[in-house]
């Protein structure tokens, strides 16, 4: 009977034990919950913050939303991700091998989606840098066209012939952009060949009328019609003239024409390709 005493006496000593030192831990363990309770609502706070003032930035800027949406997600991942560190951190975790891992996780992944990701980054430059915006009429990666889309991997250029092209950033970003549309004016020249037995002063007369007859041809800078060339088989005239980008083709394709009837009227002669060939007798 006493021995079973002793046995009682000693498991609930034992016990006792263990609730005092699990009580201990728990107690000291509450100041580094409340702490990474702290941190939780503070970065969560900071989060939010930062997110509001990503959006902020995007409603006084034009971009495309499917690119705003990406940078917003994006940034909200990583800030996330290092608040979760930070939480690890507080409650005696190491995180130094999470780190790693993550950052070999990272390259591995970048590495497998490089042309992707060199995309996106592409189209984050095209989107803040805005070197065209839809609607302009664009020469890049050899494509001449009109900007249909900018998206955040790709931009979609319509062509002359009805095309719909679709490049990836990376391609457009990587080469030279012409932006045939950036500015409210263009410099029009149309190159017209003549005989070299017509008469020059007369041609350029018919060239100068012509454009003070078109009123959508700009006084300032000042046309010009000069000499622009002794070729093979015509004396070139060049007419340079500035127009509102708006009036580029409807201007040219109705010189080309005026030009050609007037010139006609006039019997001034545009000459074929031709070669004069002299032979010796021996």
């Amino acid at each position: 009977m006493a021995g079973m005493n002793d046995i009682t006496g000693l498991v609930f000593t034992d016990f006792s034990a263990y609730k005092a030192d699990l009580l201990s831990s728990f107690t000291s363990y509450v100041p580094r919950l409340i702490g990474v309770v702290v941190i939780f609502i503070i970065g969560w706070i900071v989060i939010r913050i930062i997110t509001s003032i990503i959006k902020h930035f995007f409603d006084k800027v034009d971009f495309e939303r499917s690119a705003e949406t990406f940078i917003e997600n994006l940034a909200k991942v990583a800030l996330w991700l290092i608040l979760l560190v930070i939480i690890l951190s507080n409650l005696g975790v190491n995180v130094s091998g999470l780190v790693a891992g993550l950052g070999i996780m990272g390259f591995i992944v970048g590495f497998a989606l490089k042309d992707t990701l060199g995309n996106l980054a592409a189209g984050i430059f095209i989107l803040f840098h805005r070197p065209f915006k839809v609607g302009d009429f664009v020469e890049a990666a050899k494509v001449k066209g009109t900007v249909d889309r900018i998206g955040i991997a790709a931009t979609e250029i319509h062509t002359f012939d009805g095309k719909l092209v679709t490049l990836p950033n990376g391609r457009v970003w990587g080469s030279a952009i012409t932006n045939y549309s950036g500015l409210k004016e263009r410099r029009l020249e149309i190159i017209f060949g003549i005989h070299y037995d017509a008469d020059m002063k007369k041609a350029t007369k018919v060239l100068e009328a012509l454009i003070k007859k078109e009123e959508r041809i700009l006084d300032d800078p000042e046309p010009q019609v000069v000499v622009k060339e002794l070729a093979d088989s015509s004396v070139n005239l060049a007419m340079r003239v500035f127009v509102k980008k708006e009036d580029y083709w409807g201007v040219k394709f109705d010189m080309l024409k005026n030009v050609k009837e007037n010139f006609d009227k006039n019997k001034i002669v545009i000459p074929y390709p031709q070669m004069d060939v002299h032979m010796k007798r021996r």
